[in-house]
């Protein structure tokens, strides 16, 4: 692990000299997740990538700064793209807003340094959970937004938003595999309320798989009573994924920056 927190990995050195850096917005309710699968899967990179491909006349690959979940949306995920092809991003992105589904967007296009690559390059995420916590069910948040019902203790939740913040071993809160490191950098911890919603908001220096969802499951069951921030602290320490609660629907989290 580097230590500006984010994961080691390959030398991202361009081979084609330009490496095009994007910001992607989509509502992941229709994708299996950002990452290309095999088949006929609606994958974000699959459809990107073959747009980029008629875009550029050349096959790419666009590398995600975060392996978004299926059903997870995006307003700035970050990608970049080796290249070969000399069009202008202002021309890419015209030709861009004609070839993807209107469920996907590249918001802006610009020309990086030939070593730079999303994933390893980026120093920290932000992501929201969203919560509609209005008296009445929202059609138009049912989307993006996970209702709930129970009267909430803002209080506790952000008594247990304040326990999670710090450099810690998140092994509790993850639902990966394997024998990597389970230390991250949770930065700030925010409960904000918004008219009928509460914003959750995780801004850290990376990301373990299911991290941010589970997480927004310990603050709701902290609004509901059932944990306060003496028994996360206990949790953390003692590390077992058993004993926490399940990762909260994927409708409600998005990836809303990545920091460089």
């Amino acid at each position: 692990m580097r230590e500006n927190g984010s994961i080691e990995g390959p030398d991202p050195r361009s081979e084609v000299g330009r490496v095009l850096k994007l910001v992607v917005a989509y509502d992941g309710t229709d994708f299996k997740g950002w990452q290309r699968l095999p088949g006929k899967a609606r994958t974000v990179q699959g459809f990107l990538e073959a747009a980029l491909g008629r875009v550029l006349g050349e096959a790419v690959e666009a590398s995600g700064a975060g392996r978004t979940d299926a059903g997870v949306h995006a307003e700035g995920q970050a990608a970049s793209v080796p290249t070969r092809s000399g069009k202008s991003t202002e021309r890419i992105l015209r030709s861009l807003d004609g070839d993807l589904p209107p469920d996907l967007a590249v918001l802006s296009a610009e020309d990086a340094e030939p070593r730079f690559h999303a994933r390893y390059r980026a120093t920290g995420k932000l992501y929201r959970y969203r919560l509609q916590v209005g008296a009445r069910p929202d059609p138009f948040a049912a989307r993006y937004a996970l209702r709930v019902t129970d009267a909430l203790d803002l209080g506790a939740m952000r008594s247990v938003a304040a326990a999670l913040v710090g450099r810690r071993d998140f092994s509790a809160l993850t639902n990966a595999r394997g024998d990597k490191s389970a230390v991250r950098e949770l930065r700030a911890v925010r409960v904000v309320e918004r008219a009928d919603f509460l914003d959750l908001e995780f801004e850290g220096d990376g990301f373990l798989r299911n991290q941010a969802r589970i997480m927004a499951g310990v603050l709701l069951e902290a609004g509901r009573g059932r944990i306060d921030a003496a028994g996360v602290v206990a949790l953390l320490a003692e590390g077992l994924r058993a004993k926490a609660p399940g990762a909260l629907e994927a409708k409600g989290l998005c990836l809303v920056k990545v920091f460089y």
